[in-house]
């Protein structure tokens, strides 16, 4: 049996958090693999529900206290020691909590991490720093999850920095509540012909969303048959923003709250928006893909990878004239061109960002140390 250790911070609201689920649930149905996630912060209301996780993925929390906890390297070590992984892979910054164990563990094992965001945003300055010791030593493997990921991922750490596996995603389902998700957004319309936007995401200024706002008010101004439902939350930092966001905002723009099942909304969308000021490669954007929600975005990060010609539509700049001109463009589209597109977007999405094709790849790099 090939045991396998995700870890990460918290299973917070959030698409690296998504990933690490989903991640751990695809590998887990190889056989001959036994699949442990781990949570170095105990697992909360305010986290995503752990009946995400598959039955078959072991989850355990390690209590990590806020701020600086040093019982929590010795945790790690103590845990690692105990059930002896064949790899472990870390996510966001739960790859420096490891790195104490790492220095005192003798037997071998893979190591992997996955920056998840640009590498600027990815870690703090001490961080970065203890990354590239661990990275240049071929302790740690360092993976990239797009061009732009990987390109300033090279800049800071150096030719050591080679591995770049795209994000990947499940398609998105349909759950027990669509039926009521639906007729809550049929309500909110003006008739059948509304086009329902949307935006999944943590609310804080790195999503932008005041662009989104900006945008709808035009397009509101214009006589335009549009929504705009923007699905997610926000931590007590974020209350300011959110409270502005709403005060501001036009009617035809809808918050949602966090959502556990994202898969109904989208499935009564057209279009998704994002208006990020930085992207590493969004899963909200991948499960949209999925079932052919066609994506309007600012030109940033991954999203410069993923949206090409065929498969949506990217902002020249961030400005809102920008944004609001593509968005236009595809309110535009016939329903020949809209259906062509859609069907694209879907076919990209199961040939290069399905969960499945992701997992094999990171299996044949588990397997290659």
């Amino acid at each position: 049996m090939y045991h396998i250790v995700q870890i990460l911070p918290a299973l917070g609201w959030g698409g690296a958090q998504v990933f690490c689920i989903q991640l751990s649930n695809e590998l887990a149905r190889n056989p001959n693999n036994k699949v442990t996630l781990v949570s170095l912060y105990d697992h909360t209301g305010n986290h995503m529900p752990v009946e995400r996780i598959a039955g078959n993925v072991q989850f355990i929390t390690l209590g990590k206290k806020t701020g600086l906890d040093i019982n929590i390297y010795k945790k790690v070590h103590a845990l690692l020691k105990e059930i002896k992984p064949d790899v472990v892979h870390t996510h966001l910054h739960a790859g420096y909590y490891v790195m104490w164990a790492y220095m005192r563990m003798k037997n071998h094992f893979g190591k992997v991490h996955t920056f998840h965001s640009l590498v600027t945003k990815d870690a703090p300055k001490h961080g970065r720093m203890m990354n590239k010791y661990f990275f240049n030593k071929n302790i740690m493997h360092p993976v990239s999850i797009s061009e732009e990921v990987l390109k300033g991922a090279l800049k800071e750490y150096g030719k050591n920095i080679k591995t770049l596996i795209y994000n990947g995603s499940d398609t998105a389902k349909a759950t027990t509540k669509f039926d009521e998700v639906k007729a809550s957004i049929d309500a909110l319309k003006k008739n059948k012909d509304t086009k329902v936007f949307i935006s999944v995401g943590r609310i804080y200024e790195v999503k932008n969303h005041r662009l989104i706002i900006e945008t709808m008010k035009v397009l509101e101004k214009d006589g335009e048959n549009v929504i705009a439902l923007i699905a997610g939350g926000y931590l007590p930092q974020d209350k300011a923003l959110y409270d502005d966001l709403v005060k501001n905002k036009p009617s035809n723009v809808h918050f949602t709250g966090n959502v556990n099942n994202v898969g109904d909304y989208l499935l009564n969308a057209d279009a998704f928006l994002m208006t990020s000021l930085y992207e590493g490669m969004p899963i909200s954007l991948l499960e949209a893909m999925s079932v052919g929600v066609v994506p309007v975005c600012t030109p940033v990060g991954g999203l410069l990878d993923i949206i090409k010609p065929g498969i949506g539509f990217l902002s020249k700049d961030m400005n809102m004239d920008s944004y609001l001109s593509v968005v236009k463009s595809y309110l535009q589209l016939d329903e020949t061109d809209l259906t062509a597109l859609k069907d694209n977007i879907k076919t990209v999405f199961k040939n290069e960002f399905s969960m499945e094709s992701c997992a094999k790849k990171y299996e044949a790099l588990y397997h290659s140390f």
